[in-house]
C-alpha cells in the first residue's frame, strides 16, 4: 500500500492532500482568514476577578480580554477541600497575577477568547496535561487494551499529571510511550521557565492547526512519501518523524504541486453536487445549515442478478464513497444517507458493517446511529472547522444565494499560484485584469502580499479593475515595465 501526502505550502493558502493507493482520501485547506489561536499558550495578566461569575478576565494581548472559569484553574483542581465548589474564585486567583493560559476558543465580535489554565500538550500517542489530575483512554480500543494502558499510565503518573491516551498508543511499546512522555514533560518545563522571563501579555507557544493536521496524518498512516514545495516545512516534518518510515521529497518544478499530482481536479470534483460511482450509479450530496443529506441512485447500473442484488452492490459501493466524501469535504454535524431501499435486513447489516469499517480510516470521531424506521441511515461527525465548500465557495450574487461560485479568496490564491508557474525570467512586468475584491485579497493589507510576490518573482504587477457579477481575473499581457505601463496609459 503506497501512501503520499502532497503539500502546497509556499503560497498564502496552505493545502495538503492525502493519497492512498492512487486515490485521494483527504484534503485540508487553510486560508489566512481561517487562522486560529486555539492551542496557543500565553503568559497573561489577570485584569479582573468576578466572584459572581466564578471567572476571571485575562489580558493575553488580543483585542478583548480572555475568560477563564474557576474550574479551569490548577489551583482549584488541586485543592483538596471537599467543599471547594462553594468557594469563590478569589480564593484561587488574584487581580494582577501572572497566569499561563491556553486558548480553547477564538474570540468573536462579541466575546473575548475562551481560555484555560489547565495546559494541554499534544503528542502522537497522548495529550499530556501537566496539571490535569486524571487519565482518559481512547474508546476506539477494546476493553483489555484500555485497561492495560490505564494501568501502565498510572505506574508512571506523577502528582497532578493528567493524560488522554490516543488510539496510536495501542500500537506502541511502553518505551516509545515513555520517550514521548519525557519529551512532553521537558517541553512543559521549558514553557514554565520561559514564562519567568517574559512580561505579560506574551506568546509562549504557537499552535498551527495546519501542521497539527499534517502531523496527525503522518502518525495515522505511519509510512509513505511526503512531497512539499517548501523546504523549511519539510525540515520540520523530518525532525518530528526522523525515526519513521516516511520519505521526504522537495517539489522543484515551477508547476503548482497540486496540478502536478492531479489534486486540483479532485478538489473540483469534491465541490460537485453529483458524484458518479464506477458502476454507473451516483450520489447526490446537499449541504445545508442544519445537516448534510446524501441520496443514492442506481443510475445506469442494472446489475447481473436480481434487483435486490443490484441494490446491495450499489449501496455497498455508495457507502464506501460516501465516507470518503465526508472526509474529503470535511462535513460535520448530522448526516443523513438515503440508500436505495433494502427489503432484506441482512443486506442492511452488510451496508452498516461497510460504513463501520470505512469510518475507522477517519481521524475525526464519527457516531453511527443506524437506520431509522424510514430506512434513512443517520450518523454524526465531529465538526472542528468549516467544510471544504464553506472554505472555497461563497454565495452567488447572481442567483441570490440559491447556488454558489468560487469566492474572492479562492480566485486570489489561484492567481498567486498561476503567477508562480509563469516564465518571468523572460519578462519583468505583467498586466492583470481582475475584480476589485480579488485585487484587495491578492494584495493584502498595505499591499503586504503584493510586495512579497513581486520580490519573490522579480516582476512588477500592473492591475486593471473590471466589473463582474462574480470574482474573476485574467492574466492579459507580459513584457517590460515600459511596455506594460504604456498599455495601461493607452487603455490597451
Amino acid at each position: 500500500m503506497m501512501n503520499e501526502i502532497v503539500i502546497n505550502y509556499k503560497t498564502s493558502e496552505k493545502r495538503f492532500a492525502t493519497v492512498e493507493n492512487d486515490k485521494v482520501t483527504k484534503i485540508f485547506i487553510e486560508q489566512p482568514q481561517d487562522e486560529t489561536k486555539v492551542g496557543n499558550i500565553y503568559v497573561g495578566k489577570v485584569i479582573d476577578v468576578k466572584n459572581g461569575m466564578n471567572a476571571c478576565f485575562v489580558d493575553i494581548g488580543t483585542d478583548k480580554h480572555g475568560y477563564v472559569h474557576r474550574d479551569q484553574l490548577p489551583s482549584y483542581i488541586q485543592n483538596e477541600d471537599p467543599n471547594k465548589q462553594y468557594l469563590s474564585i478569589s480564593k484561587f486567583v488574584q487581580k494582577g497575577e501572572k497566569l499561563i493560559v491556553q486558548v480553547k476558543k477564538d474570540e468573536t465580535t462579541i466575546k473575548g477568547p475562551l481560555l484555560t489554565a489547565v495546559i494541554e500538550l499534544s503528542g502522537k500517542r497522548m495529550v499530556y496535561i501537566p496539571e490535569g489530575g486524571y487519565i482518559a483512554v481512547s474508546k476506539k480500543g477494546d476493553e483489555e487494551s484500555r485497561r492495560k494502558w490505564r494501568t501502565l499510565v498510572q505506574k508512571h503518573q506523577m502528582k497532578h499529571e493528567g493524560f488522554i491516551i490516543r488510539t496510536n498508543a495501542f500500537h506502541s511499546s511502553e518505551e516509545e510511550w515513555l520517550s514521548e512522555l519525557n519529551m512532553l514533560r521537558q517541553k512543559y518545563v521549558y514553557i514554565i521557565k520561559e514564562s519567568y522571563n517574559l512580561k505579560p501579555p506574551a506568546l509562549l507557544e504557537k499552535s498551527s492547526m495546519f501542521e497539527n493536521e499534517l502531523m496527525n496524518e503522518l502518525t495515522h498512516l505511519t509510512n509513505g512519501k511526503v512531497i512539499s514545495d517548501d523546504q523549511q516545512l519539510l525540515q520540520r516534518l523530518k525532525q518530528n518523524h526522523h525515526s519513521s518510515e516516511w520519505e521526504f521529497s522537495f517539489h522543484y518544478s515551477d508547476e503548482n504541486i497540486f496540478a502536478t499530482y492531479k489534486i486540483e481536479s479532485e478538489i473540483e470534483k469534491s465541490l460537485r453536487r453529483v458524484i458518479w460511482l464506477e458502476n454507473g450509479s451516483y450520489l447526490v450530496i446537499d449541504e445545508t445549515e442544519a445537516l448534510v443529506s446524501i441520496d443514492v441512485n442506481t443510475g445506469k447500473f442494472s446489475g447481473t442478478k436480481d434487483f435486490q442484488d443490484t441494490v446491495l452492490q450499489t449501496n455497498i459501493l455508495a457507502a464506501k464513497e460516501m465516507v470518503r466524501q465526508l472526509i474529503i469535504r470535511d462535513y460535520g454535524g448530522i448526516i443523513l444517507v438515503d440508500f436505495i431501499d433494502m427489503k432484506n435486513e441482512k443486506h442492511r447489516q452488510l451496508v452498516q458493517k461497510t460504513i463501520e469499517e470505512e469510518v475507522k480510516k477517519d481521524s475525526k470521531y464519527t457516531r453511527l446511529v443506524g437506520f431509522t424506521t424510514l430506512g434513512i441511515f443517520q450518523l454524526t461527525r465531529k465538526k472542528t472547522k468549516k467544510s471544504l465548500a464553506e472554505t472555497l465557495l461563497t454565495q452567488c450574487p447572481v442567483c441570490a444565494g440559491r447556488g454558489k461560485v468560487e469566492s474572492p479568496e479562492t480566485m486570489a490564491f489561484r492567481l498567486e499560484r498561476e503567477l508562480w508557474e509563469k516564465p518571468f525570467k523572460e519578462h519583468e512586468a505583467v498586466l492583470i485584469e481582475l475584480t476589485d475584491e480579488v485585487k484587495t485579497i491578492f494584495c493584502g493589507e498595505n499591499n503586504v502580499h503584493l510586495k512579497r510576490i513581486e520580490q519573490s518573482l522579480h516582476v512588477q504587477l500592473f492591475f486593471s479593475i473590471i466589473p463582474s457579477c462574480r470574482p474573476i481575473y485574467y492574466i492579459r499581457h507580459f513584457g517590460s515595465r515600459k511596455e506594460i505601463s504604456a498599455k495601461m496609459n493607452n487603455g490597451y
